[in-house]
């Protein structure tokens, strides 16, 4: 396995309880036996797609922006990963504005799929987690909205969304971590995850 998966903390806040669900699936990773990429999106920034559909007819598909920040590197990651986890607050019943900015700018896969690109059309299938975690204590639609955006951004890249693993009412900095069982299902989701990828 060349590529570790990636392990995406989605939160603008850090050290609060989505910096600790990737932990978490991390560590169920090196439970058992494997090793994972963290990248924390709240400590970088992407420029915003501007519609500018310059992906349609630009060499590789490659958005005008692909230089000028961190965002294609990322892309990367995900192509040539065995499997992603992405650990995400709702806000507003959706995703935080750092990861919707990361989604939007993947217009130039949806381009390159499109227009059967073999950087993309020849990847196999392959899997990809979620946790997200709401300090709203009900919605019956409280997740909905952030798991089709999610899903339908790793379409572009072979990679199929997992059902995530919700909670609700987790708001405090500490919320999770007072809560064993929890984390409990993280871990073993961390360890599941990367003993399937050994299987594929």
């Amino acid at each position: 396995m060349k590529q570790p998966p990636v392990i995406f903390a989605c939160s603008h806040h850090r050290k609060g309880n989505s910096d600790l669900a990737a932990d978490l699936f991390l560590e169920g990773i090196q439970r058992a036996g494997g090793d994972a990429e963290i990248v924390t999106l709240g400590n970088l920034d992407f420029h915003h797609c501007i519609g500018c559909m310059k992906c349609r007819t630009s060499e590789n598909n490659l958005c005008i922006f692909a230089a000028k920040d961190e965002a294609q590197e990322l892309y990367l990651k995900i192509i040539h990963a065995p499997f992603t986890f992405f650990a995400s607050p709702i806000y507003f019943y959706h995703l935080p504005s750092r990861l919707k900015t990361f989604i939007d700018r993947g217009q130039w896969a949806f381009e390159a799929m499109n227009q059967s690109a073999p950087q993309l059309c020849t990847l196999p299938e392959r899997p990809s987690y979620a946790c997200f975690i709401a300090g709203r204590p009900k919605g019956e639609k409280l997740f909905e909205g952030a798991e089709l955006s999610l899903k339908f951004f790793l379409k572009f890249f072979k990679a199929s969304l997992e059902p995530p693993i919700t909670f609700k009412g987790i708001d405090s900095p500490q919320d999770l971590k007072s809560q064993p069982d929890k984390c409990e299902l993280l871990i073993q989701a961390g360890i599941n995850a990367w003993e399937r990828s050994l299987q594929a």
